[in-house]
């Protein structure tokens, strides 16, 4: 997985959708903060400014001046409350010079704690600033109001527009009654209430959901399931 960033100001990087043009960020392999020999004369990253989206974060930082940097390495931990928590690294950006770093990698509601180190060529610095972030909640969830069967062998869907004007598709699934859920159809427009099975097969009772999804591909909750048996 790759990772895009450019020198920008922190604001744009959601009107960018949060995905930065430029040089490459590389995902390096998952290690700990303690894998790499540490040099404490090397600079640390702190002062690090956030903005926080439902599955994305961006982070920026002063540029780093120190000619002896070869680059920068992301460390992230999941803040679950537990006394001693396990940082993994996430991506490595090989450059000094970068000041920006987007996570896509996230799930909505979720605490995470993140930490910056520089690297020479030989050790790293110490950890920098430990910086908490909560991502915002799901998007809520479709309101799927009726679930019916105008003919035989037809089952019709329909549902409320989403409120959120982010919203551009839904997606459609069915299940036989404890199995997993399976992709139907993808129904485009916002506005667009309804979708038509014409595939159910006959004496079956099959559930149904509905849920919405925006432009930067974030999806709501789904809907309540509603069932109907086919006759």
């Amino acid at each position: 997985m790759k990772r895009i960033y450019r020198i920008a100001s922190l604001a744009s990087l959601l009107v960018a959708s949060l995905a930065l043009d430029g040089c490459s960020q590389t995902v390096g392999d998952v290690t700990s903060l303690a894998a790499i020999k540490t040099d404490p004369s090397l600079p640390r990253i702190q002062g690090v400014k956030t903005v926080v989206d439902r599955t994305s974060v961006g982070f920026e930082w002063q540029p780093v001046t120190d000619k002896r940097v070869e680059g920068i390495d992301v460390y992230r931990a999941l803040v679950t409350g537990s006394t001693e928590e396990k940082y993994l690294k996430i991506a490595t950006i090989p450059n000094r010079y970068a000041t920006h770093f987007v996570d896509t990698t996230i799930r909505p509601a979720t605490t995470y704690d993140y930490t910056f180190k520089t690297f020479g060529v030989l050790f790293g610095s110490a950890p920098g600033q430990i910086v908490r972030v909560k991502t915002a909640p799901p998007l809520p969830a479709v309101n799927l109001v009726k679930a019916y069967q105008p003919d035989a062998g037809v089952v019709k869907l329909l549902w409320t527009p989403h409120r959120d004007p982010r919203i551009v598709e839904y997606l459609v699934e069915r299940r036989l009654p404890g199995q997993k859920w399976k992709y139907l159809a993808t129904v485009k427009g916002r506005l667009n209430p309804e979708y038509i099975d014409m595939s159910p097969a006959k004496g079956y009772t099959y559930d149904y959901r509905v849920t919405a999804r925006s432009a930067d591909k974030i999806q709501t909750l789904p809907s309540r399931p509603l069932s109907v048996t086919i006759r």
